[in-house]
Formats: C-alpha cells, sequence, structure tokens
C-alpha cells in the first residue's frame, strides 16, 4: 500500500526534481519502506504547519537532533502517508486526526544524516502543508526545547537543515 501510494505522488505530483524522482523511485524498487524494515534507509513524512492569515510557519527545536525544522517524522510499518501525517500531528502538536485525507504533497527530499550514534543514514523526506492557527496545539515538551510561530524571513535564519530550508522556500514561493 505504502510503496504504491509513493509511486503515485511521484507520478503525479510536487516532485519537479528529475535526479530526486529517480532516486526516489530506485529506492521504491528495494521494497523496506520503513524505519522498522530498513533502519540506514527509510521514508518519513513531514508537514509544515502554516498560518495563512498571519503567513507564518510553525517550526520546532527538535531535541534529538538539536535542529529547528518542521515536525514530522519516521513512517511506521503498516501506515499509509495519511496514517503517519496525523499520528505525527498527534505525537507532536497534540491534536487529533487533522487531515482527513492525504493531502496533496508540496515536496519531495533526500536527507542525508551524519550522526554515528543512530541507525538512520538516508530518510527520504514526503513534504505536506498544515494549514491552521495552532490553537488547538497541545505541544509535547518531551519532543522539543521550543517551538515558535515565525515569519518565513525570520525562520529560514535558524533553520539549517536543507531539506527545511528547502520547504520553507517552495511554500514561501508559493504563499506570499
Amino acid at each position: 500500500m505504502l510503496h504504491s501510494q509513493i509511486l503515485n505522488i511521484l507520478k503525479t505530483s510536487a516532485c519537479k526534481n528529475e535526479e530526486v524522482r529517480e532516486l526516489y523511485l530506485k529506492r521504491l524498487k528495494k521494497d523496506a519502506l520503513t524505519r522498522d524494515e530498513n533502519p540506514e534507509s527509510h521514508f518519513c513524512a513531514y508537514f509544515l504547519p502554516y498560518n495563512p492569515k498571519n503567513k507564518k510557519v510553525f517550526i520546532v527545536h527538535h531535541k534529538k537532533s538539536g535542529l529547528w525544522f518542521a515536525p514530522g517524522g519516521h513512517i511506521d510499518k503498516g501506515e499509509t502517508l495519511w496514517q503517519t501525517l496525523n499520528r505525527e500531528i498527534h505525537e507532536e502538536l497534540g491534536v487529533e486526526n487533522f487531515f482527513k485525507e492525504l493531502p496533496p504533497s508540496f515536496l519531495f527530499t533526500i536527507t542525508n544524516i551524519e550522526n554515528s550514534t543512530r541507525p538512520c543514514k538516508t530518510h527520504f523526506d514526503i513534504w505536506f502543508i498544515m494549514e491552521t492557527n495552532g490553537d488547538d496545539f497541545n505541544i509535547d515538551p518531551r519532543e522539543f526545547h521550543d517551538t515558535k510561530w515565525l515569519t518565513f524571513d525570520e525562520a529560514e535564519k535558524i533553520v539549517i537543515d536543507p531539506a527545511n530550508k528547502n520547504a520553507l522556500k517552495v511554500i514561501k514561493q508559493s504563499f506570499l
């Protein structure tokens, strides 16, 4: 199910970069798409909370990575992308069943991870926008040092991860 879902999204949506598309297709052929099945190379879903009224994005200072970036995480074995998004939104922001169906993705990135203490080496990240004002957020403090609503310019100053910088750039171009 996950394999065909990712393949369909690649065929119909936001993967404008042909090199990234080819790397995704090559990785899909290997199967074992989740961290449970392949701890080194797997797929993740990220969502960038965006408030269209004040044109701000919500980013988090993640405890494990020490970086500021968009919320999201690993796809668990047996999950669809829609299930992963809703699970991650619930775990990290305390909001249940935010998406009623899978929203369109806006970006595909590949993140190479250089951390000798963790088995993760490559994330194939599928990005989604989460339009919200955040009124219903109930942040889990165990996950993050801090969280902030920021303008795109403010977020671009503290986000250093290339995939997250790219996501901010794409959303900024789409909404401003």
